[in-house]
C-alpha cells in the first residue's frame, strides 16, 4: 500500500451550553466549539507503534513498543485497535499529539484528540473522512472505554461552530447559525471526573427522572434562542441550566455561590458551570467582555484566552 509520508488534522475543544446527562437519555444537547485545538500527525512505518503526546502525556511520554497484544499506556487505551490497524498496514505507526489547551480544563481533549488520530490514520490509509463515519468511530470508541457516550463532543469537534445534537442509533447532528456572541470561558481551577459524576448523578436521579425531561427541553428551547441571538433571553436560559445542573447534584456549593453571584453582576447575561459539573469551566455570555472579565476574576476564577470556533475537524498542512 502506497501511503502519503505524513498526514496531520486538528481538532478544536467545546464546552457544553446546555442538555447535560439529559442527552444521555436522548435529549437535545447544544454545544460550542473553542478556539483551541488539538493536532495530531501520523507518520507511517518504522517498525514500532511510537506515541508522543508531551502536552498530555506530562512525565509518561514519549512511547515506543512493538508488542500489540494491549497497550502499553492507560493514554492508549482508547486509540488502540486505531492504532493496531496502522501498525500492521504499515509496518508500525508514529503518533504524536500537539494540544493548545491541557485536559484539566475540560474541554474534550480525548475526543478531540480521537478525532484528529481517526482522520489523520484514515488519509494514510486512503480511507473516505465521511463525517457520519468518524463520528461513529470516535462513540464506538468511547462507548467501548466509558460505556455510556451520548458523542455530543465529537459531533460538535466534528462539525465546528455551535452544534444542536441528539443521540441515539441514528444521531441527529446540526449546526446552528446565529450572529457572534460575547462568550468568556473561566476555569474554576478544580478538575471534575465525568464519569465519576455521571455515576453519581445517576444515582441520585435513575434514568427517566422527569428533570431530564426539563433539562432536555431547555436544550431545545437554547438552541433557537442561539441562533436568532437573543442575549437578554439566553443568559436567562442559561442561569436556568445551571440551576438544574445544581439541582441535579453536580455543582459544590463554594462553585455554586460564586458563580450564581457572577450571574447577578452587571456585566454578565448569563452564567453556569458547563458539562457534567463538579469543576471545569464556566461560560459566561458577556453584557460586556471586559467588566464580565472582571466580575469573573473577583470570583476567583480564572479568565481563558478563548473564543468561539467556527471550524471543526480539519487537515492541516
Amino acid at each position: 500500500m502506497s501511503a502519503p509520508r505524513i498526514s496531520a488534522w486538528s481538532a478544536p475543544g467545546k464546552l457544553m451550553l446546555f442538555g447535560e446527562y439529559a442527552v444521555l437519555e436522548g435529549h437535545p444537547a447544544v454545544a460550542l466549539c473553542l478556539n483551541a485545538r488539538i493536532r495530531c500527525t501520523a507518520v507511517p512505518g518504522g517498525g514500532q507503534v511510537h506515541f508522543d503526546a508531551p502536552s498530555l502525556l506530562g512525565d509518561r511520554g514519549p512511547i515506543a513498543t512493538d508488542v500489540l497484544a494491549s497497550p502499553p499506556d492507560p493514554a492508549l487505551e482508547l486509540l488502540w485497535p486505531l492504532i493496531t490497524e496502522a501498525y500492521l498496514a504499515f509496518d508500525g505507526i508514529a503518533l504524536r499529539f500537539d494540544a493548545e489547551f491541557p485536559h484539566t480544563w475540560g474541554l474534550g481533549s480525548s475526543s478531540a484528540s480521537s478525532l484528529a488520530a481517526i482522520a489523520a490514520v484514515w488519509t494514510l490509509l486512503d480511507r473516505d473522512r465521511v463525517p457520519e463515519s468518524l463520528f461513529a468511530t470516535v462513540r464506538r470508541f468511547q462507548r467501548r472505554i466509558q460505556g455510556a457516550a451520548s458523542g455530543y463532543d465529537a459531533a460538535t469537534q466534528l462539525l465546528g461552530g455551535a452544534v444542536r445534537f441528539v443521540g441515539g442509533d441514528t444521531p441527529q447532528m446540526e449546526r446552528i447559525e446565529g450572529p457572534r456572541l460575547p462568550w468568556i470561558v473561566a476555569y474554576t481551577g478544580v478538575k471534575a471526573s465525568t464519569g465519576d459524576m455521571i455515576r453519581a448523578v445517576r444515582a441520585r436521579h435513575p434514568v427517566g427522572s422527569p428533570i431530564y425531561a426539563r433539562i432536555g427541553k431547555l436544550a431545545e428551547a437554547g438552541a433557537d434562542l442561539l441562533a436568532k441571538g437573543d442575549r437578554a433571553l439566553l443568559g436567562e436560559g442559561m442561569n436556568v441550566g445551571h440551576e438544574l445542573l445544581a439541582d441535579l447534584g453536580a455543582v459544590p456549593n463554594d462553585l455554586d455561590d460564586r458563580i450564581r453571584a457572577l450571574q447577578r453582576d452587571p456585566w454578565v447575561h448569563g452564567a453556569r458551570m458547563s458539562g457534567a459539573g463538579g469543576g471545569d469551566c464556566v461560560l459566561i455570555l458577556a453584557r460586556d467582555i471586559a467588566g464580565a472579565s472582571r466580575a469573573a476574576r473577583a470570583q476567583g476564577f480564572e479568565v481563558l484566552p478563548l473564543s468561539f470556533e467556527e471550524q471543526g475537524l480539519r487537515e492541516e498542512s
